[in-house]
């Protein structure tokens, strides 16, 4: 490419991205409110043509990032920023218009900014220049919000106002949600005709996603005659229970392929998710549920239904597992890279086209894992996988960026399948803004949410002595099965580490932490563990981010293996 002659730089940044995906109630939410921003953004990229353009590197991408950078003729800036970002706001208020017919107020979004930097020559000066103004526009709040009048906050985002009831055609069962506008347009995206979603059958649920494994054990074992009639039988108290018009989700990629008892089998891939846990089937949460609309739930219905689910697990000998995980990632100071020399546009596209490549990596990592993607835009990710998978996601996309651009660091969540998406999200958030905080950034936090609202959490490198492989060294307590003496580490060990904490971190200031290790050594051994295990352990608590008051006991690490051994089958 020949170098580029001077032009204004412009720069359009979107504003309140994570905010608007993480005030989610459920994972078609989340992908939603995606997928609303990418339009958006990919929008305010093709005002642009592809010489123009320094992020994206094309206009053609699949997914524009939430800043958009293009050096246009000398002059120009201003009015291409001013009529780029009028035509998103215009394309958004035509999509509120379509779900609502009529002109909704959604004051604060799209939250759209921009900055120009004057030709002048030298991209360096105007690289920082735009950067400068935006960082200082940011920290200039509007309070663009109107009164409202008898009306309650919406239940997603209670900065706006929730509307008086629901837009025409939303199903009787989504008739009280309180949502603002904005929300009922996030809510209704890929179901309502005149929106413009790049998906029409939803987004697989966090009971879908964590159940994976098990329908696909489901579907592998359909010639077993046990299995088909349990199968069948849940399929049909499912229709009675559920009643007519109920729509199914999007089908996890990596479900089992199937041919035979077509219809049936489709709908263990798309729609059996929720229903394989027999807890799932309660009478009153299902009449309160699908009782709408004049349908009455027939508890007679109810009870073949917790039979079929039960009668499968015992014909499979296997539980479906109540975990799935959050996973998040963000590239390493990716700032700092821009910013680094030399700094302009040509190389500036060269990493944004990389950007491209490792997000199209990060979505294949996921997918071919069982997992789905809610965003993976290279720079960051944000995917809901299966427990049993998550690990081996982190890891892989760890592996795909290297440092080029630059490292990775990740989060990993486990949560219960039926806690709340929103709490899950903003914790997920919260540790890797944890991994990121470790000196040198590049590293991991792995952390569980239980059901019951216990919690636990570690925090360390990727790679540091004596761990160097973090994510394997978590697998220390193994499962029973695995190629380990006497069936592996006892989870017992916890009860030790957390009654003698206090002594064992006394015995870490002694002769250089000798004493220690043989103690944590002695321990391990008792509970049925290696010296190699004991090895694992101190090393995981020399490096410990998560729980510096009682490192190097590795307690909050011990917490964490603990629970893999026992959710991540």
């Amino acid at each position: 490419m020949s170098a580029p002659r001077p032009g204004d730089l412009v720069a359009i940044s979107l504003s309140g991205v994570q905010v608007f995906i993480t005030e989610s109630r459920t994972t078609a939410d989340a992908a939603n409110a995606s997928d609303i921003v990418g339009r958006l953004a990919s929008l305010i990229a093709a005002r642009f043509t592809d010489e123009e353009l320094v992020f994206p590197y094309s206009a053609r991408v699949a997914a524009a990032p939430n800043r958009i950078v293009a050096l246009v003729e000398p002059g120009t800036g201003a009015e291409r920023a001013r009529e780029a970002v009028a035509a998103a706001r215009q394309t958004w208020q035509s999509w509120v218009e379509r779900l609502f017919s009529s002109a909704r107020e959604t004051p604060g979004f799209p939250d759209l900014m921009w900055a120009v930097a004057p030709a002048s020559g030298d991209y360096t000066a105007q690289w920082e220049q735009v950067h400068t103004a935006l960082s200082a526009r940011k920290r200039l709040r509007g309070f663009d919000f109107p009164e409202a009048v008898d009306v309650g906050p919406c239940s997603l985002a209670p900065r706006w106002a929730a509307e008086r009831r629901a837009p025409q055609g939303v199903p009787a069962h989504e008739q009280d949600q309180v949502l603002s506008a904005a929300g009922w347009v996030k809510r209704r995206w890929h179901a309502h005709p005149a929106l413009p979603s790049s998906s029409t059958t939803g987004f697989a649920s966090t009971s879908s996603i964590a159940s994976t494994p098990y329908r696909i054990g489901v579907l592998r074992a359909w010639d077993l005659p046990d299995v088909r009639q349990n199968a069948v039988a849940l399929h049909d108290a499912v229709r009675e229970v559920m009643g007519p018009g109920r729509f199914r989700e999007a089908p996890v990629t990596a479900v089992w392929p199937h041919r035979r008892d077509a219809e049936i089998v489709r709908w263990w891939e798309d729609g059996a998710g929720p229903w394989v846990w027999s807890d799932a089937w309660q009478e009153e949460r299902l009449t309160r549920e699908y009782g709408v609309g004049g349908h009455r739930v027939d508890p007679s219905a109810v009870r073949r239904g917790r039979a079929a689910a039960t009668a499968l697990r015992e014909s499979l000998e296997v539980e479906p597992n109540p975990y799935y995980a959050v996973v998040v990632a963000d590239l390493d100071s990716l700032g700092k890279v821009l910013s680094a020399d030399p700094v302009d546009p040509t190389r500036h596209r060269a990493l944004s086209q990389r950007l491209g490549e490792l997000a199209r990596e990060q979505r294949r990592e996921v997918e071919e894992r069982q997992g789905v993607a809610v965003y993976a835009g290279g720079d960051d990710l944000l995917a809901f996988t299966p427990a049993s998978t998550a690990l081996e996601i982190a890891a892989a996309c760890r592996d795909q960026a290297g440092s080029d651009p630059t490292t990775l660091s990740c989060a990993v969540l486990f949560v219960h399948h039926i806690g709340s998406l929103r709490q899950a999200i903003l914790q997920a958030q919260e540790l890797l803004a944890a991994a990121k905080s470790t000196p040198g950034k590049n590293a991991v936090a792995v952390g569980y949410l239980t059901g019951s609202g216990s919690r636990a959490t570690t925090v360390r490198p990727w790679e540091v002595h004596p761990v160097g492989d973090a994510l394997q060294a978590l697998r220390t307590f193994r499962p029973v099965d695995a190629l380990h003496t006497a069936g592996g580490l006892s989870p017992r060990l916890l009860n030790d580490l957390y009654r003698e904490r206090w002594a064992l971190a006394d015995l870490a200031s002694i002769d250089r932490g000798r004493v220690y290790a043989k103690e944590v050594a002695r321990l391990v051994v008792r509970h049925g563990g290696t010296e190699e295990d004991a090895r694992i352990l101190v090393g995981l608590g020399a490096c410990e981010h998560a729980d510096p008051e009682r490192a190097p006991v590795p307690l909050e690490a011990a917490k964490v293996a603990v629970f893999l051994r026992r959710q991540t089958w």
